[in-house]
This record gives C-alpha cells, structure tokens and sequence, in this order.
C-alpha cells in the first residue's frame, strides 16, 4: 500500500511542477534513512551530480566537492544546490556512498532518477548546473575535467570565491583517466539497461 502512496505522490508532484526542478522529489541521508528534502527559496540553481560508488573517477571528484559544497554552505544563503542522481544498483548501496564520503547534500530519490534523466550523459561523473525555475541547462561536463569546468561556472552563482581553481582530482596517468572513464561508460550502460528492465517488469 505505502509503495502505491509514493508513486501517486510522484506523479502528482511531477504534473503540479512540470516547469520547474521542483517537480522532482529529494531527500537526505539522515541517520540512514532518506529524510524529504525541499529546496530553499533562494536557490535558484540546481546542479546534478551523477554519480556512484563503484566509479573511479567518482570516487576522485566526490572529496573535493564535498570540500566545495562546504564552502558554499559557508556563504550566506544557498542559491546553488548540488543534488546527487545516484547511478549505484540499489538504493542501499546510494546511501552507502553517501555516507562514505560525507556528501551533505541531498539527492534525488532513488526511485524517481528517470525524471532527470534529459540532463545525463554516456557516462559519470557527470555534472549538470540547470536554473531551478525553467530547467534551462546553464553548464554541463562529464569526467574530471568537464566537473571542474562546471564547478567553476558554478561559483558564478554560488558566490564562492575561492583563492585557488577547483581541482576535481587525478590520477597517476593520463592513460589511467582514459581506462577509468571508459570502464565508467560501459558500467553507466549496464546501469541503464538494467534500470529498463526493472521498470518493464514492475508494470
């Protein structure tokens, strides 16, 4: 019965808030559970951050936006919000990354990723900085580099005025960022294949 009450709750928020990112539900991880989430009235950005647990470059870039994410909390107010769209198998597992790596934010609710998948990419990490009210997509990147990038266009916004560049990470060799995004393409595709499959079964 509860399952049913959550997926008449999506549905109605996603048509009541058709134009705005508020249409899509969030919550944060409190105490182990998914606590609801609302965005703050004075956010007026959103920027998703695909991405999950067993991602090499993920696990690379997850720190220092962790690190970021508190100096926005630092300024005053909060006009960007950064929402995870987790890419992990189960929910379980979306919340045990989170944990890990102390993410604070919070993130679209697992069941409800499809509403937000016009902003994804081949493959993560992968970030995207929409305007909350239109959707209108104001920057996007895929790998560390690309993160960076938005990050930076990001601080736009956020007000954040750091004394060095955002720096998403990296590894002991260029060849080694090509082989981890590739394996991170192919695992983003599984993951969308098998997604498919889960919603034909559940109808």
């Amino acid at each position: 019965m509860g399952k049913w009450i959550m997926m008449a709750w999506l549905v109605f928020i996603t048509v009541v808030n058709a134009e705005s990112l508020d249409g899509v539900p969030l919550y944060r991880l409190e105490n182990g559970e998914g606590v609801p989430f609302k965005l703050k009235d004075d956010t007026t950005h959103v920027a998703f951050y695909f991405s999950a647990s067993w991602c090499p470059p993920c696990r690379k870039t997850t720190p220092p936006l962790v690190e970021e994410y508190q100096r926005m909390l630092d300024q005053e107010g909060m006009p960007v919000e950064i929402v995870l769209v987790g890419s992990d198998q189960t929910e379980g597992k979306m919340f045990d990354y989170i944990k890990k790596y102390q993410m604070t934010w919070p993130a679209v609710v697992y069941s409800a990723g499809g509403l937000v998948d016009k902003y994804a990419a081949n493959g993560i990490p992968h970030m995207v900085l929409v305007d909350r009210h239109s959707g209108a997509v104001i920057s996007h990147g895929t790998g560390l580099s690309g993160i960076e990038e938005v990050v930076t266009r990001m601080r736009y916004f956020s007000k954040v005025d750091a004394e060095t560049p955002f720096k998403a990470g990296s590894f002991l060799s260029k060849y080694g960022v090509l082989i981890a995004v590739a394996v991170c393409f192919i695992g983003i595709f599984f993951f969308q294949k098998w997604r498919e499959k889960r919603e034909v079964k559940n109808l």
